[in-house]
């Protein structure tokens, strides 16, 4: 906001063009004299002015406290900064480490100094999952014997037939010419389309062909191990195709945005309008238009505890469980239709469908063996992921660090010391009614130093004794004084205590008892911090959040908020003080209007009494001249 007064202010003397002349009959000042009898309506004008702009100064000393308060809220309390007083990680003041890459480790705020062995790791828990049989796909065959006839119908010396084939994305042009038609003479239509395949696409290094031509009973057969295949006509002559019994853009693979409907399922679904599906006692219903990538994100999101998906190059679904370990943690029932069967994901008594059983982790640790379920385990206060099974013994070593830790909380004393004081000087130090915000006319007769000067002392006290701030700072103390116990531990039993009296709410630290604190009860100050509702970081960031929330529509803001507002927000114009400002503005236009014609009319009257004057004057000159004659 603005520092001085806004350009709608003026001095009362130049609120109106001065004519610099007096009157010339009369010899009337007459400027001096209309500005006198409108003084009063400029006073009016030149109060509103200073009121908007002590109302602005205000709306910028409580935009400075809410800066301050999202400070401090951004560097303790967010769960993105790295010192979040509400993280447990925080609180974490022993460091774990090996030289094992078999393991990684992370210490928690129950993690004590010493040493962990693990003798060995036997075996990785691993996850539940079962995957389909056979191809999900519809094979890229013809839909009956070639007409062999009427595909080499016209092809001779100077005319052939063509069609698109795509592998994996990559087109090339399958021309059938009259030398395909020579080899198809002298041995067979298979060798000859595989002759020209292989010259469009090539052959692996071992010789072998990358697409395989088959021929059963006269039916035409496309296949490439791990790859999808495509045909299409060229240029539109869908007749080569027809002769081959192909279809415009038959594939042997599934695409995932088609609807269940359009999916070429080898094992076709059995035209149900609807498919009911249970997954680890989770219920779906998915309807045939529903496309194929919606089903997949469905069961993948929900609470069924698997991830479902498709491979192009095995043409097959898999269900993976989310939980490893051993146990049945994948339990499919079609309940409606036959989907999952389809999809090979179901069978009966498995016959069309591969299982692979999950394994729990098994390790020996200090001597002593132990089984999980997750590779991700904690001993003594160590969280340990296994990463690769280990015949050799790896160390994991703890030591305990309190300095990062107790570095931090004093940072957090000295910053939320800085909030409390200066919220508490906002409210207490005294406003002097002798300095109200200054004119432009008294500005032009000031130094920039003696504005300045000025100006601090009329912007102090301008929220003594706020009702807003004081519920503040008398929230925060009251919550820091007041909080409960918490696992067994106080801040005073940290070290952290009132700085006393006079220092309005600050705090002190005992810097050798607060490191006492950190190395001996870890956890207990974690809790006091952490704990939901009741945890100091907890209350401090809802008070805060109470406070200067900029977020909700107008009515549901923080308390500084709704007063004052925060730039770059909706906030910064929908605000008391803004509306006020706005306000005072209004009437500050509708004084200027009413001041012009107060202006008008009594410079009207004057204007009259020298017209007036001037004809006595000039009557009084015509009877000196009669009587002169006489």
């Amino acid at each position: 906001m603005a520092t001085s007064v806004n350009s709608s202010t003026s001095a009362l003397s130049s609120l109106s063009a001065k004519t610099g002349m007096a009157g010339l009959v009369s010899g009337l000042d007459t400027d001096s004299l209309v500005e006198s009898l409108t003084s009063a309506s400029r006073a009016k004008i030149t109060k509103s002015q200073q009121k908007v702009q002590t109302m602005e100064w205000k709306q910028t000393a409580y935009r400075n406290v809410s800066k301050t308060l999202k400070e401090f809220q951004s560097k303790y309390l967010d769960v993105l900064s790295k010192t979040n007083f509400r993280s447990a990680s925080l609180y974490n003041t022993v460091n774990s480490s090996t030289n094992s890459t078999k393991i990684s480790v992370s210490s928690t705020s129950a993690a004590t100094a010493g040493n962990i062995s693990i003798n060995k790791i036997t075996q990785l828990a691993t996850n539940q999952s079962v995957t389909g049989a056979t191809a999900a796909s519809t094979p890229l065959n013809g839909s009956a014997a070639v007409n062999e006839t009427d595909l080499l119908a016209g092809i001779n010396a100077t005319d052939s037939k063509s069609f698109l084939l795509k592998m994996d994305g990559q087109v090339r042009t399958i021309t059938l010419d009259n030398a395909f038609k020579t080899e198809v003479g002298s041995t067979d239509f298979k060798t000859a389309l595989q002759t020209k395949i292989d010259s469009a696409f090539g052959k692996k290094s071992n010789g072998d062909s990358i697409i395989e031509v088959s021929m059963n009973g006269g039916v035409l057969g496309l296949s490439a191990s791990g790859s999808q295949l495509t045909v299409n006509a060229l240029n539109g002559d869908t007749a080569t195709l027809g002769y081959l019994k192909l279809t415009e853009g038959q594939t042997d693979r599934i695409t995932t945005t088609s609807t269940l409907a359009t999916l070429p399922l080898a094992d076709a679904l059995d035209g149900s309008e609807e498919f009911k599906v249970t997954i680890n006692s989770v219920d779906f219903t998915f309807k045939k238009t529903d496309s194929l990538v919606s089903v997949m994100s469905r069961i993948n999101s929900s609470a069924a505890g698997v991830t479902m998906n498709y491979s192009s190059i095995t043409d097959k679904f898999t269900l993976t469980s989310k939980t490893s370990g051993m146990g049945d943690n994948i339990v499919v029932d079609d309940t409606s239709g036959n989907l999952m069967e389809s999809l090979g994901l179901n069978g009966i008594e498995n016959t069309n469908m591969i299982t692979t059983a999950g394994k729990n982790a098994e390790l020996t640790v200090n001597n002593q063996t132990i089984v999980r379920t997750s590779n991700s385990i904690e001993v003594d206060g160590v969280k340990i992921e296994l990463l690769e099974t280990s015949n050799d013994a790896i160390t994991i070593s703890s030591k305990a660090d309190s300095t990062s830790l107790k570095d931090t909380i004093k940072s957090f004393v000295s910053d939320y010391n800085n909030m409390i004081e200066m919220m508490n000087k906002l409210v207490k130090e005294d406003f002097d009614s002798d300095y109200p915000p200054l004119t432009d006319e008294q500005k032009a007769d000031m130094s920039e130093k003696e504005i300045e000067t000025w100006e601090a002392k009329a912007k102090t006290g301008l929220l003594r004794g706020d009702s807003i701030l004081k519920g503040i700072a008398s929230k925060m103390q009251s919550m820091i004084y007041g909080s409960a116990v918490s696992g067994g531990i106080s801040l005073y039993d940290m070290g952290i205590t009132s700085a006393g009296y006079s220092e309005n709410g600050k705090l002190k630290i005992d810097e050798a008892k607060l490191t006492t604190a950190i190395e001996t009860k870890g956890s207990a100050i974690q809790e006091l911090f952490t704990t939901e509702k009741t945890g100091i970081a907890q209350q401090l960031n809802e008070i805060i959040t109470a406070a200067t929330k900029t977020s909700g529509v107008k009515g549901t803001r923080g308390s500084l908020i709704e007063m004052a507002g925060y730039e770059s927000t909706l906030s910064n114009t929908e605000n008391s003080i803004t509306e006020s400002v706005t306000k005072t503005n209004k009437s500050i236009a509708s004084l200027r209007i009413k001041l012009k014609t107060e202006e008008t009319y009594y410079w009207n009257k004057f204007s009259a009494l020298e017209t007036a004057m001037q004809q006595l004057n000039t009557q009084s000159s015509m009877l000196t001249q009669f009587s002169s004659g006489a």
